[in-house]
């Protein structure tokens, strides 16, 4: 009998000691779950703005984007609030090496000199997403196109 009881508890123990809750921290959580869906959410309203009509200045669907606008806008949805111009997202990003983009980092081209003139959203596996220029519309390129490729200077997170 107490051999019964001694293994009785024995099992207790250790079933209860195995169905203990690993904790992770409140950081380590939102992190790993916030940053995911945001991201994902952020591709989402700028994917939804394929289409729109480039127009200079622009910064809504109704009347167009240019690319700056089109970051943005993007951006805005989520709640993030960042610059207006491809110049001052430039300046306030948090700098990544190109080697390591993950979705939703911007992507700076030089295209009218020294400083970067056109900003685009990296979509991942090789695709961004922009609004080019005058008569085109917003849409997904190819970053391994010979036009872009060789213009790319920098990228960066917000």
């Amino acid at each position: 009998m107490l051999r019964l009881l001694i293994t009785a508890l024995f099992i207790a123990l250790l079933v209860s000691c195995s169905s203990q809750p690993r904790y992770i921290e409140h950081d380590q959580a939102s992190n790993s779950h916030n940053n995911k869906p945001i991201n994902q959410r952020l591709l989402a309203f700028a994917r939804q703005q394929q289409g729109a009509p480039y127009r200079y200045g622009g910064k809504s669907p109704k009347r167009g984007f240019d690319c700056s606008g089109l970051i943005q806008f993007s951006f805005a949805q989520i709640g993030k609030r960042i610059p207006r111009t491809t110049k001052q997202q430039f300046r306030s990003r948090q700098p990544v090496s190109l080697g390591s983009l993950r979705p939703g980092d911007l992507l700076f081209y030089e295209t009218e000199g020294r400083t970067p003139g056109h900003v685009a959203l990296y979509l991942g596996r090789g695709e961004m997403i922009h609004a080019p220029s005058s008569g085109k519309e917003v849409k997904i390129s190819r970053l391994n196109n010979p036009y872009w490729r060789t213009r790319l200077v920098a990228a960066g997170r917000y």
